[in-house]
């Protein structure tokens, strides 16, 4: 099983105009920005204007792939699974705000770093909280601030899981925030 090898057929399907464009996202794309995690698939955003130019890519990516195994396209030996730009827009957004990046000899797009925490802040999953918080090291402020205005929910969900993997809570409605100092027990 090799990345590489599944880049080389991603980028082949692409040179031949299967799929119009893709970018990585998940574990393997967080790998440009912390250290490596264990992963044995790659998660792929497919480039679609709507959801009948996902089912015929999507079958004409089964008819060249090696195998299927259960959700994902075996290609280049590795489960790859593939995620359409029209399930929500921030797939879209996060392929036109790809990386291009070297990986080996080959370019792949990669999800930015600001849209991975945000991608992971909606999955939520235990081992999502420790990718949020080595991600954080690698980003820009603003710009993750940027993308959480314009893809939280009204509720704020998102911006509340990142305060809570930083380590601070916001205030509800109603509550202040005690001013700096104040926090601390009477003694």
């Amino acid at each position: 099983m090799s990345f590489t090898e599944a880049f080389k057929a991603l980028n082949g399907l692409k040179r031949r105009k299967v799929i119009r464009d893709y970018v990585v996202i998940g574990a393997v794309a967080a790998t440009n920005y912390m250290e490596p995690v264990f992963t044995e698939d790659i998660d792929v955003v497919v480039l679609v204007d709507t959801d009948e130019e996902y089912r015929s890519t999507f079958a004409a990516i089964a008819q060249q792939a090696e195998a299927q195994d259960g959700m994902h396209q075996v290609l280049g030996g590795v489960p790859v699974q593939l995620f359409p730009t029209t399930i929500m827009p921030l797939y879209r957004d996060a392929l036109e705000g790809a990386l291009q990046v070297r990986f080996g000899n080959l370019r792949v797009k990669f999800a930015s770093a600001e849209h991975l925490i945000l991608l992971y802040l909606l999955a939520f999953r235990e081992r999502d909280h420790l990718r949020v918080r080595s991600l954080l090291w690698n980003i820009d402020e603003g710009r993750l601030q940027e993308l959480l205005d314009r893809f939280d929910d009204e509720e704020n969900t998102l911006a509340g899981r990142l305060q809570s993997l930083r380590g601070t809570s916001i205030p509800r409605e109603g509550e202040m925030a005690p001013p700096p100092g104040e926090d601390e027990p009477a003694t």
